[in-house]
């Protein structure tokens, strides 16, 4: 079969599938029955994808196809049989994002584990549908909200157990592994996957579950050792525990801090945990700290002390991708984005902590007109003060802890920091969402009470976690810039 062959007969079948929802609709059956009839029988098509082609781009093409299909189908609510459901989803969408980003990640120029692929998709075409379906079918099936999602613990089991069974029969099939480093990695993936399925919303889980069991799998085809996946998988829950025990992060935020301990271990280990331990430990304590002080600012900001998993994610998600990003490729660049993603979070709460618990003149920008301290924007000498020690309190411990950061790069990690600091405060200062209060006062939340407030200043879509993404994410970049300038 030639590749132009291969593209139509795949084409037919992913389109078949479809054809196989609107069929059960017109006979009765409900959306969400056939939209999971219709995404089972799309993954198991995808993984079985790579026996019909022998290069990636032709899948490559029709994912690309598919994205654009779905996007408008599914704003003009067109194939009612996957997109006339009850919540609003793009997970049709999503999906066929979620292979182009696998085939960059497994069967592209950053590595071939075709395998690990199709085991992904696996267990995103069966697990998926069936937590649903459990979720749905149980009387009780323990119903509980990860930020604005509903979830079951029904469901989540029903995910992680046949997320064990995919992973461990198909590895034990194909003689990938000893039975008892299978079950590691088994559950790995199951643990991993979960947390995914759980944190995704709007269809987004669709792409969370497949990353998160490709860097399970092929962080395990690497021949890990036991002590450290068994280490890591403890660490996640004993992390998980202590802080949802502590109320530092609400579930949400619980469930996606899991994701970065067992990272840290698994994949990271001591000089990589100590940075980011030193943020998350000291940045938490100084929320604690002159909290009477802190109230009326904090009763302008967009949430509260408790950390959700918006929040976490904003500080601590471009440090997770570069750690999983070591699993596919490895390099000591990964390490200096890791430490300036984080010296930029340390910097940013640590300026915003004590120049709102210190007080004294604070400006925005430091030179613009007075504004309160905790400001989004407004700099103050003792919270610039703050962004200065934040940023070291992360890189410090990467000095000592690692050869591939010296002194001196540490100190222009250290700047690195504190300049996405700066352009934190600039987009809270001018970009940065505000609403107007009855009083005429401003603040971050856009409602009160469940009334929605009249936008007054910034742009809307732009919130407080997404100027901490900002400020990360430009952090990360100039952590590779300074990698390829000194490393």
């Amino acid at each position: 079969m030639t590749e132009v062959e291969a593209v139509g007969a795949f084409g037919a079948l992913l389109l078949a599938s479809v054809g196989v929802g609107e069929g059960l609709r017109r006979i009765g059956w409900r959306s969400e029955s056939t939209r999971r009839v219709v995404h089972m029988l799309v993954g198991l098509s995808t993984a079985a994808a790579p026996f019909w082609f022998d290069r990636p781009r032709g899948i490559a093409l029709l994912a690309v196809v598919f994205v654009a299909g779905n996007a408008v189908a599914n704003g003009r609510g067109w194939l009612p049989g996957v997109h006339r459901i009850s919540r609003r989803s793009w997970g049709t969408v999503v999906f066929p994002l979620a292979l182009l980003a696998a085939l960059v990640l497994c069967w592209g120029p950053l590595g071939t584990h075709v395998w690990a692929m199709q085991v992904a998709f696996a267990v995103l075409a069966l697990a998926d549908p069936a937590a649903s379906w459990v979720g749905t079918r149980m009387r009780q099936p323990g119903r509980y909200r990860v930020g604005e999602a509903e979830k079951s613990v029904a469901g989540s089991l029903a995910f992680a157990v046949i997320a064990f069974g995919i992973v461990s029969s198909w590895l034990l099939t194909v003689g990938l592994g000893a039975p008892a480093s299978v079950v590691l990695a088994a559950a790995s993936v199951a643990v991993l996957a979960t947390l995914a399925e759980a944190l995704g919303r709007s269809g987004w889980d669709n792409l969370w579950i497949v990353l998160a069991a490709l860097v399970a799998l092929v962080w395990w085809e690497g021949g890990p050792d036991a002590t450290v996946g068994w280490g890591a998988l403890a660490a996640a829950s004993g992390f998980a525990w202590a802080t949802w025990r502590v109320g530092a992060l609400d579930l949400s935020g619980t469930l996606a801090g899991a994701l970065l301990a067992w990272a840290l271990v698994a994949l990271g280990g001591m000089a990589w945990a100590a940075p980011a331990l030193s943020f998350f430990v000291l940045s938490s304590a100084w929320s604690r700290v002159g909290r009477s002080r802190k109230a009326r600012a904090a009763a302008a900001t967009q949430k509260g002390s408790r950390r959700d998993v918006a929040q976490v994610m904003a500080n601590g998600g471009a440090g997770l991708a570069a750690l999983a990003m070591t699993v596919f490729v490895p390099s000591e660049v990964w390490y200096w984005v890791f430490v300036a993603s984080f010296a930029a979070a340390a910097a940013d709460t640590w300026g915003t902590e004590i120049g709102t618990w210190a007080g004294g003149q604070t400006r925005r920008l430091g030179i613009g007109s007075r504004v309160a301290p905790g400001t989004s924007g407004g700099m103050s000498p003792a919270g610039t003060l703050g962004v200065v020690a934040g940023a070291a309190s992360v890189v410090l411990p990467a000095v000592w802890l690692s050869p591939a950061v010296g002194i001196g790069s540490g100190a222009v990690l250290v700047g690195v920091g504190v300049g996405a600091a700066v352009l934190d405060s600039l987009l809270g200062a001018t970009l940065q969402a505000r609403y107007r209060l009855s009083d005429g006062s401003l603040t971050e939340r856009s409602e009160v009470d469940g009334a929605a407030l009249p936008l007054a200043v910034g742009v809307r879509w732009l919130d407080n976690d997404g100027v901490n993404a900002v400020c990360t994410v430009s952090a990360a970049l100039g952590g590779w810039v300074a990698w390829g300038w000194l490393g």
